[in-house]
C-alpha cells in the first residue's frame, strides 16, 4: 500500500470507541489496561514501520500522533517521496512546552512510561476553523467552550475563528 499510495496510517478501530453510539451517548476514553495497550502498540507499530522505511532508503515522514484528550484517535502516520512533507503542518506547535514534557500528559503513568520515555515528545494543537460569515459555523461555535477559542484570522478574505480541538503529542 505505501509504495502505491505513498502514505499510510494506522488507527485503532476498537469497539466501542470506533463506532457511532446508537443511543447518543459518549463513550469514555480508554483508560488503564486499554490505554496502556494502545500506547504500547502504537510504539511497536512505529518501530516496525521505522525499520521497514529505513530499508527503503528514501526520505520519509513517520510520526505517532498521540492525542491528549481523545487518545482513541491516536495513530501512526507515514509518507514517502512526494508526500513526505504532506503532514508537516497538520498541527500547530505550542510555543510554551510543559516543563516536564510527556510526563505532564494525562496518559503518563508507571505503566506507560516504559513506552513514552523511548522518545522526546513535543506538544502541538489540533485546530478547527470556523467561517464567521457562515451561519451554521457561527451556530456551532455557540456549543464550544470559549476557552478553546485561540484567535480570529482573515484567511483568503474570510474571517475565521480558530478553535483548539485537542492537544497532540508528536515525537520531536
Amino acid at each position: 500500500m505505501l509504495n502505491q499510495e505513498k502514505r499510510d496510517y494506522v488507527k485503532f478501530l476498537v469497539a466501542p470507541w470506533s463506532r457511532l453510539s446508537l443511543i447518543n451517548s459518549i463513550y469514555p476514553e480508554p483508560m488503564g489496561d486499554c490505554e496502556y495497550l494502545l500506547i504500547k502498540n502504537v510504539q511497536n507499530i512505529y518501530q516496525s514501520w521505522k525499520d521497514s522505511l529505513e530499508k527503503l532508503q528514501t526520505p520519509y515522514y513517520l510520526q505517532i500522533w498521540l492525542f491528549e484528550t481523545y487518545i482513541s484517535r491516536s495513530q501512526v502516520v507515514c509518507a514517502i517521496e512526494d508526500y513526505k512533507d504532506f503532514y508537516q503542518n497538520t498541527f500547530e506547535p505550542i510555543d510554551e512546552q510543559p516543563e516536564n514534557g510527556i510526563q505532564s500528559s494525562i496518559h503518563y503513568n508507571s505503566k506507560t512510561a516504559e513506552y513514552l520515555d523511548h522518545f522526546e515528545w513535543k506538544l502541538y494543537r489540533r485546530l478547527d476553523y470556523y467561517d464567521m460569515a457562515d451561519e451554521e459555523d457561527v451556530e456551532m461555535l455557540q456549543d464550544i467552550d470559549p476557552i478553546r477559542f485561540l484567535r480570529k484570522e482573515s484567511i483568503e478574505g474570510q474571517e475565521q475563528q480558530i478553535v483548539e480541538i485537542d492537544k497532540v503529542w508528536l515525537i520531536s
